[in-house]
């Protein structure tokens, strides 16, 4: 009996120390992985958190500051940009569960000073829960937003929407029908809760948001790595090569101003696990807590498609798993939160590098694989089919993102959609080809990932795909024929003018033919602003500076430029054997020139 219960013993101590083994293994080997990939793509430092049926694991790499050789550690303050929006929204339905607001409370009761320019308005005003969803239908960002140097940490936020600018909030898509990201969207709903609160909301979400979380490192406040607001513990943030970056104050900070530790975004995610409870109190409601990562008012979402932004997050479909996720991007961080609520797990990590050219998406195959998340079931076709055939062609965003980029967008951000056998490929100048595989008459899953992927809307002979997160309307191929047919002649008026001017320059023949003088000057002068752009830093990108200015004044007189040269042509009838060319050339030019101000592209002018 002795010899078997020793035996037993022995056998059980021998499993305890090779689980043990095991586990320490698998610590191991994450933080190796971290820095090998921090190593690889040429980061700072990151610090992280996992939380697997309630069990918190924290971890750091690299180095909170390079120039003084200072480690990453776990409890790091850290920006995490565009995850703050999560944290925002948590604090809105808190206020929702405690009657303050609605989803329905109509934005535009509560802002009285504030003007939207919304034709829906009358049948479908902007309500609290279009903010959250980003579907409201506002522009994203404006560049003075986010690059200028007039913002404080104390600027008001209706500073970010004067009311001499009476287009910035033009809703461009009917509210609630499709989701189009909008930083816009979240200072404005912070502007709600200081309506609501009758203080900063910075002031009135740490007391009653955060505090109450138990969150004590972080805060809605600013804080920087220098100066009056400086705060030790907060990492420098870098860009490429290790050049650091302190924080910046931008007027549109609810959308991605947030300070804070690991620990206590695993906190946070505690609180989402536990579906709103807090102490055993209830702090928000379940049936908000449900609609944090799954949409439900778009028309993407009513005919199926569960990818796209509930309250707070994104439901994203990578590395064969679904999860509601956030990324997070400002001057110096990445971060990201991605939560797997049906498995109780989650991870959180903020990088302090903010790389052009880094992978970030190696960081969340390392944190799925070490959570051991399980993969999705694929979604497989169905027995109803859908006219491939009728989804051929060209698709235009409807609308993009950015106002100011709309006619970039136009040219270059556009998808092309053929039959192969019986899928869809998808073709972008900006982004890899996609095989769709049809589902059902609605709905195509691309191959590489498990669930329906893109929704197929129709409005009368309208025909619209949507991935959830952005919308490209089918359009005749003559419109953007059309526009390229006008770039390509463009840049070879152009071109014609800078090159035939430099030979007539160099061989004194400019005299004689000086009929594309005055637009070849006028396009040289063009050096002169890029020149100083050089020489000012990028934060001053979205001012009135001299640079600025004479970009704007200069790209306003192309257009006149050429027509001056037209006319001077005509009234003095020049005949030779190179008018013809260079008034064709200048023809050329000036047509793109007219796109351009139709569009809004010129004057080039960012600081309002």
């Amino acid at each position: 009996m002795f010899n078997k219960l020793s035996f037993q013993s022995c056998l059980l101590l021998i499993i305890a120390l090779l689980a043990n083994a095991a586990f320490a293994g698998n610590k191991i080997t994450l933080t190796q992985q971290i820095n090998k990939a921090i190593a690889d793509e040429k980061l700072a430092g990151i610090t992280w958190s996992t939380v697997s049926n309630g069990t918190v694991q924290l971890g750091s790499a690299g180095f909170s500051n390079t120039s003084k050789n200072k480690m990453m550690r776990h409890d790091q303050k850290m920006h995490v940009g565009s995850v703050t929006k999560t944290v925002l929204s948590l604090a809105t339905l808190r206020l929702i569960t405690q009657g303050e607001l609605t989803l329905d409370t109509e934005v535009a009761a509560l802002l009285p000073n504030i003007t939207f320019n919304n034709p829906w308005s009358a049948t479908a005003p902007i309500r609290v829960r279009n903010l959250l969803e980003h579907t409201a239908g506002l522009d994203n960002i404006r560049i003075w937003q986010f690059l200028n140097t007039t913002a404080t940490p104390n600027t008001p936020l209706e500073d970010a929407f004067p009311a001499t600018n009476n287009k910035l909030l033009t809703v461009r898509s009917k509210p609630g029908s499709q989701y189009s990201y909008s930083n816009m969207g979240y200072a404005l709903l912070a502007m709600v809760i200081e309506s609501i609160s009758s203080q900063r909301y910075e002031d009135y979400l740490d007391a009653q948001f955060l505090q109450k979380l138990g969150m004590k490192d972080s805060t809605f406040k600013y804080v920087s790595q220098t100066g009056e607001y400086a705060d030790e513990r907060l990492s420098m943030g870098y860009f490429e090569d290790n050049v650091a970056q302190t924080a910046v104050p931008i007027y549109l900070r609810p959308a991605g101003q947030f300070t804070t530790t690991a620990s206590d975004m695993a906190q946070f995610i505690q609180l989402i696990f536990n579906k709103g409870m807090l102490n055993g109190q209830l702090f928000i409601r379940p049936d908000l807590m449900t609609m944090l990562g799954s949409p439900e008012q778009t028309e993407a979402a009513k005919v199926g498609l569960k990818m796209g932004h509930g309250l707070a997050f994104s439901a994203r479909d990578r590395h064969d798993v679904v999860g509601m996720c956030h990324p997070g991007t400002t001057f110096g961080f990445r971060a990201y939160i991605c939560l797997f609520p049906k498995q109780s797990k989650a991870f959180f990590y903020s990088i302090n590098t903010d790389s052009e050219t880094a992978d970030y998406e190696k960081f969340n195959s390392i944190f799925i694989n070490h959570l051991s998340i399980g993969k999705a079931s694929t979604a497989e076709p169905s027995d109803e089919k859908m006219d491939l055939s009728a989804l051929e062609g060209l698709y235009l965003p409807a609308p993009n993102n950015m106002a100011e980029f709309e006619w970039l967008d136009l040219m270059f951000n556009f998808k092309w959609l053929t039959q192969q056998d019986n899928t869809l490929v998808m073709k972008s100048t900006q982004s890899n080809h996609k095989v769709l595989i049809p589902l059902n008459k609605h709905l195509l899953r691309s191959t590489d990932r498990t669930q329906a992927s893109h929704a197929i809307i129709t409005h009368g002979n309208d025909v619209y795909i949507s991935n959830g997160l952005s919308t490209y309307k089918q359009q005749p191929i003559f419109i953007l024929a059309a526009y390229w047919l006008s770039l390509v002649l463009g840049l070879f008026g152009l071109t014609y003018i800078v090159l035939v001017a430099i030979v007539r320059i160099i061989t004194g023949k400019i005299k004689q033919n000086k009929l594309i003088l005055g637009p070849f000057l006028n396009i040289l002068a063009l050096s002169i602003p890029l020149l100083m752009y050089t020489q000012q830093s990028f934060l001053n990108f979205g001012e009135l500076t001299a640079a600025s200015f004479l970009m704007a004044v200069i790209s306003a007189l192309i257009p006149v430029t050429l027509v001056v040269s037209l006319l001077f042509a005509y009234k003095k009838k020049l005949v030779n054997k190179w008018i013809k060319w260079d008034c064709a050339a200048i023809l050329m030019l000036l047509q793109l020139s007219m796109v351009l101000v139709y569009w809004q592209v010129f004057p080039v002018i960012f600081w309002r």
